[in-house]
């Protein structure tokens, strides 16, 4: 049977029951004949959507705030998402009060009927290989229930496939475009704090040694 007619070639809604970490079946006994049966090792909890923070998911922008930075990457100005507009051509931008427009120097604007807008952007970026497809709940069409799948396209699993994000906290990424400095210091303190452990080497047992201190220990002490 060809690949394209075969139940068993990847399609979207599959990665619901695919994370990498959940074994996906057990070997169980069917108590309807006694005989070993395999079972989804996959609850209803696991295939729940996962709590989304910035923190805790660096693939997701963090739109809480607006700025402007300079060209070291600081922030200039913070604007809040309410005053915040999508423009199709230039991104985001917001209106600007004369004292923010000092503040931010000379930011990039564009007129907007006779109204000048100033382009923004998130206080970071949602990463460029972080993709989300949205779905009917295992093929329920009768239901509002959908289910997202969240899968990274920098890197894909030993059949080809993105790679699922279900259900997995992504505390930093190297992969991610554009670069999250903040994910990368994560990055830097965890294997420096690798790299500490490792030097830490016990001193070597000398046998001689502990053998005359032991002596010494017994000679001093007072008989019973």
């Amino acid at each position: 049977m060809g690949q394209e007619n075969s139940a068993e070639r990847p399609r979207a809604g599959n990665e619901i029951y695919g994370h990498p970490l959940i074994p996906q079946s057990a070997v169980g006994t069917d108590p309807s004949d006694g005989l070993p049966r395999t079972f989804s090792a996959v609850s209803m909890e696991d295939s729940k959507a996962p709590p989304l923070e910035p923190e805790t998911f660096v693939c997701m922008g963090d739109e809480s705030v607006f700025v402007i930075r300079n060209s070291w990457g600081a922030a200039l100005i913070t604007l809040d998402p309410s005053r915040v507009r999508r423009n199709r051509g230039f991104g985001w931008v917001a209106a600007l009060s004369d004292k923010e427009r000092e503040l931010a120097g000379s930011p990039t604007s564009v007129l907007g009927g006779d109204q000048l807008w100033f382009e923004v952007e998130p206080l970071r970026e949602q990463c460029a290989y972080y993709r989300r497809v949205m779905t009917d709940f295992e093929n329920d069409h009768q239901t509002e229930i959908r289910a997202v799948e969240r899968v990274c396209a920098a890197k894909r699993t030993e059949t080809g496939e993105f790679e699922s994000l279900s259900n997995m906290r992504v505390h930093a990424c190297e992969h991610r475009e554009p670069r999250d400095f903040v994910s990368e210091e994560r990055l830097r303190k965890f294997d420096q704090a690798r790299m500490d452990a490792s030097k830490k080497t016990e001193e070597p047992w000398d046998p001689e040694a502990a053998l005359e201190e032991a002596l010494r220990l017994a000679q001093r002490e007072p008989p019973k």
